[in-house]
């Protein structure tokens, strides 16, 4: 059993689905199933129940062992970020991608401090869209990638360091004269037939919508999707509702919406990330620095 087999397990356990686990994965459904197979072969236990084709079931087994995957993901990913410094410094320019958030959370203004601090590196920060992001990354334009931890959960830890920042609620952003705006807590099954507008796809807001409405046996009616937060409020009229993470909607709030939260709330880490072989001091200090700096602006 690999770390990446694990880090497989914990996307099939979150999505209860083989197939859409795979295409986050970027692998087959079939080499997914195998792996899937031989991790239940080599624990000589059960951990996915299948008989229900539509709704994969995750057994009391599949339970206890998601939260050892859990552990051992977050110390193989602190091991790794403490052997970085280790590894010489060799370079002083980083290209940062980073969501369209930096200015909501401060990050700008963080890492242009922290190259104010350090005057030998030269630091850019460029923000995109997160698919575009990650595919930045990838392709070695970006040496790091500012995104939400909903975005990089495909990518395998052997090759990716995904180090915490901070933590953002989910919230459900309502008109005030909606029918639920009175009610401090919201469940899902209370959404099950509002209309939602939501940010697109790999905007890391998406994706844990379709997750909790799935988790609920719930298909969530989605009506408008717009990259950018000040439309989406602009749309929801008394029966349509968006969801967005709490400091990123702040700024745009008005006396014309209410913010409630989840009866079980969700909270999303934005990460920082960088190819594991490129871990060095450079990227550690600024990690330190963003993540201290973030606590201190609590």
């Amino acid at each position: 059993m690999t770390i990446n087999d694990i880090q497989a397990f914990i996307m099939v356990y979150e999505l209860r689905h083989i197939s859409n686990a795979a295409v986050e994965l970027h692998m087959s459904q079939s080499e997914l199933s195998k792996r899937m197979s031989a991790v239940e072969n080599e624990l000589n236990i059960k951990l996915l129940d299948t008989y229900n084709k539509r709704r994969l079931q995750i057994t009391p087994a599949g339970e206890t062992f998601y939260h050892h995957a859990i552990k051992m993901i977050t110390d193989y990913e602190a091991m790794m970020h403490d052997l970085a410094p280790n590894r010489p410094t060799t370079t002083h320019q980083l290209k940062i991608g980073s969501i369209p958030v930096s200015g909501q959370y401060n990050l700008a203004q963080r890492i242009a401090s922290f190259g104010a601090e350090n005057p030998d590196i030269q630091l850019q920060i460029v923000e995109d869209e997160g698919n575009r992001v990650l595919e930045r990354l990838a392709d070695g334009e970006f040496q790091a990638a500012i995104v939400r931890d909903t975005q990089t959960s495909g990518l395998q830890p052997t090759e990716f360091q995904k180090q915490p920042l901070l933590a953002d609620e989910l919230k459900i952003i309502l008109p005030v004269g909606h029918r639920l705006a009175n009610q401090d807590m919201i469940r899902m099954h209370d959404l099950a037939h509002e209309q939602i507008a939501t940010l697109p796809p790999g905007s890391g807001v998406y994706e844990p919508i379709m997750s909790l409405f799935a988790r609920q046996n719930l298909e969530p009616h989605i009506f408008f999707e717009s990259t950018h937060i000040e439309t989406l409020l602009g749309m929801l009229a008394e029966n349509n509702v968006t969801f967005l993470f709490k400091q990123s909607v702040t700024p745009f709030m008005t006396s014309n919406f209410v913010m409630r939260s989840l009866a079980i709330p969700f909270f999303s880490q934005l990460q920082f990330v960088y190819p594991q072989r490129d871990g060095n001091q450079l990227m550690t200090n600024l990690i330190d620095y963003l993540t201290v700096s973030a606590k201190a602006s609590v």
